[in-house]
C-alpha cells in the first residue's frame, strides 16, 4: 500500500466519523430555574444588593411608621378618660391619616420590590438560556422541564433527573462571579413556590377605638 492509498483511507475514515449523527436526546431532565438563577454567583450578588440597597433600609421605614402608629393609637386608648373629646377626635383624624399613609406606603414597597425582584430574574434568565441550550445538548435531555412553580402540575421527580445543581455549577463556569453561591438539594425534589412576600402588612384601615369614657365628673 503506498503513501497515497493510505493517505485516502484516513480521509475516508475521518469523512464518515464527521458525518456519524450526534446522539438522539432521550433523557427527560428536570430544573427549577428561580432556584438555579438565584444560586448562581450571579444571582447571589444580585439578591445581596437588592436586599442591602432597596428591601432592609425600605422595611425599616415601614417597621418605624407602624411603630408610630402603634404608639399614637396606645395613647389614644390611655388617655380616653382624660382627653377632651376635642382633643381625641384631632388624635383620631391623625391616626386614620397616619394609616392612609403606611398602607400606601406599603403598597409602593411591594411594587417597587416585586419589579425589581422581576427585572433582576429577567436578566439572569436571558444569560441562564444560553446554559440551559448548552447543557441540554450535551446531556442529551429531549425536554427540560422548569418546576419552579408548585402548580406545575409535577407531582415528583427523581434525583437522576433533577439537575438544578449541575445548571449551576454551568452557569457559573461560563459567568464568574464574585461570591459563592448556595448549592440547592441534590435529592428528589418537589414543585417549590415563589419566594414569600415581605413580611410587612398594612395596618388595619381603621383604629382601634378607645373605650367609651367615664361619667363626667362633677
Amino acid at each position: 500500500m503506498n503513501k497515497y492509498s493510505l493517505m485516502g483511507l484516513v480521509w475516508a475514515s475521518a469523512t464518515l466519523m464527521a458525518q456519524t449523527p450526534a446522539a438522539v436526546p432521550t433523557k427527560i431532565c428536570v430544573v427549577n430555574l428561580q432556584s438555579a438563577m438565584l444560586s448562581t454567583k450571579d444571582g447571589q450578588a444580585a439578591a445581596d444588593e437588592f436586599r442591602t440597597k432597596f428591601s432592609e433600609p425600605e422595611e425599616k421605614k415601614l417597621q418605624a411608621k407602624q411603630a408610630e402608629i402603634t404608639d399614637l393609637s396606645d395613647k389614644l386608648q390611655r388617655g380616653a378618660n382624660t382627653m377632651s373629646q376635642t382633643a381625641q377626635d384631632d388624635m383620631k383624624r391623625t391616626l386614620d391619616k397616619k394609616n392612609t399613609e403606611y398602607k400606601r406606603a406599603v403598597e409602593d414597597y411591594q411594587f417597587d420590590r416585586d419589579e425589581m425582584q422581576r427585572k433582576l430574574l429577567d436578566d439572569l434568565s436571558a444569560k441562564m438560556q444560553a446554559v440551559i441550550d448548552r447543557f441540554a445538548q450535551e446531556n442529551a435531555c429531549a425536554v427540560m422541564l422548569d418546576i419552579t412553580n408548585a402548580n406545575s402540575g409535577i407531582m415528583w421527580v427523581a434525583t437522576a433527573a433533577e439537575v438544578t445543581r449541575q445548571i449551576v455549577d454551568a452557569y457559573d463556569k461560563t459567568q464568574p462571579g464574585t461570591t459563592s453561591p448556595a448549592r440547592p438539594a441534590t435529592g428528589g425534589v418537589k414543585p417549590t413556590t415563589t419566594p414569600p412576600a415581605s413580611t410587612v402588612k398594612p395596618p388595619a384601615t381603621t383604629p382601634a377605638k378607645p373605650p367609651a369614657p367615664g361619667p363626667a365628673k362633677q
